[in-house]
């Protein structure tokens, strides 16, 4: 099974990264219309929908893989799609200078650290009133994508700083529901798997935060650059389901390795916040 979560925790990074181009190209080729339209715009697109295949793929991958590595691991690699993300579109002819090669050269570092360190094992199971405070915290989530859309209705092009700060606050939505999405899916990891399963919130955590995730995420990219956009929603995804695993399910590192798993995991956070800063 630990072997199964290593392979899949990788499947997970390149689904992503290839399904985020994808959807990129898709929601460009939308129409721009108002309201809950949006969404069914982008959705008719042919590449939005092998892109959302790739990421169904990817997904099912982060629900493996989080079974039997720690939450800071599964993200990190997760996140290292970017770089995928950022080659594709490289050589589709987007411009990513030296300060964004650089960043993903530390990416990778940072994530070659966090490997070492890690250490594996099955997440504790969780009360049932932890699963409802994250299906709850959905909520978060869907307001600031909500203000992020409006906003952008508002700007009508979402040009200029203002038009920036829609798309931003868009790609933050979505990385708040994939960072439900993998609290969600360590958590189920300490569940037996079955028809109860179904009574668990955990489980509608997984899949309403994955919704919500995925319907920001397309409209993110339809206003703004997919390195970026990618970067940003990575980056809140990385953080928060890590601090939540090292809190709730005990995930921890290597005996004496701590200093170098901090390092590593810095290096990741920071290389992620720099792509979002200087990838055009």
């Amino acid at each position: 099974m630990l072997i199964a979560s290593w392979i899949a925790a990788f499947v997970c990074c390149f689904g992503y990264g290839v399904g985020s181009v994808l959807q990129s190209i898709g929601a460009r080729q939308a129409p721009r219309v108002a309201g809950a339209g949006a969404v069914a715009a982008i959705v008719r697109q042919l590449p939005y929908l092998l892109g959302l295949a790739a990421d169904g793929i990817a997904f099912i991958a982060n629900v493996v893989a989080a079974r039997q590595l720690p939450l800071f691991l599964v993200e990190s690699i997760m996140t290292a799609s970017i770089g995928v993300t950022a080659g594709l579109a490289a050589w589709r002819g987007a411009k990513l200078g030296v300060r964004g090669w650089c960043s993903l050269a530390m990416l990778g570092l940072g994530l070659v650290l966090l490997i070492i360190t890690a250490g594996t094992g099955a997440a504790p199971r969780t009360t049932m009133i932890f699963g409802w405070l994250v299906l709850i915290s959905c909520i978060v989530p869907i307001l600031v994508g909500l203000i992020g859309l409006r906003q952008s209705e508002q700007l009508g092009k979402g040009e200029g700083a203002a038009g920036r700060s829609s798309w931003i606050l868009l790609a933050v939505a979505a990385g708040l529901g994939f960072a439900v999405v993998g609290v969600a899916a360590r958590g189920i990891g300490g569940l037996r798997f079955g028809w109860p399963l179904l009574a668990q919130p955990l489980l509608w955590s997984l899949i309403v935060g994955g919704v919500v995730a995925m319907a920001f995420f397309a409209l993110a990219l339809q206003r703004g650059p997919v390195t970026a956009i990618t970067a940003i929603s990575f980056t809140v995804e990385l953080v928060l389901p890590s601090i939540v695993g090292l809190i709730v399910f005990g995930d921890r590192v290597q005996p004496g390795m701590a200093p170098v798993a901090a390092v590593g995991f810095v290096l990741a956070a920071v290389a992620t916040m720099i792509l979002a800063r200087y990838a055009e």
